[in-house]
């Protein structure tokens, strides 16, 4: 592989249910999340948007631009205790070996939480 190539993300789904949590209450669950694991970064979990409780997300005007995903969309969390601006974002244009995101929700920022149980 030549020094500029990037190596292929490995997006692969996780056993078990995945909750979500902002500022410790829970705002999503799910046995249908995917891993993405990208050399150098953090994995990331991503889950359908009919994981998410209702009623909490707010789209937001914010877009970024990342590497093979292509333009992110984000959506502000608002609870009764707190909000959380753009800790929410999705690819709706992820192709090729990012495909399997498309569409799905990740989470980022303080106050975000992710805990896998056995069902």
């Amino acid at each position: 592989m030549s020094a500029d190539a990037t190596p292929n993300p490995v997006i692969s789904p996780i056993s078990g249910r995945v909750h979500v949590y902002f500022d410790d209450a829970e705002i999503a669950s799910t046995l249908k999340a995917m891993r993405l694991e990208e050399p150098g970064l953090a994995p990331q979990i991503y889950i359908p948007l009919d994981a998410m409780h209702p009623g909490i997300l707010e789209a937001s005007d914010t877009r970024s631009q990342a590497p093979g995903k292509g333009e992110a969309h984000y959506y502000t969390i608002k609870l009764l205790t707190a909000d959380g601006p753009d800790r929410v974002w999705y690819y709706p244009y992820a192709d090729g070996a990012y495909s399997d995101i498309r569409d799905l929700l990740t989470f980022g920022g303080e106050r975000i939480e992710i805990r896998v149980s056995d069902v």
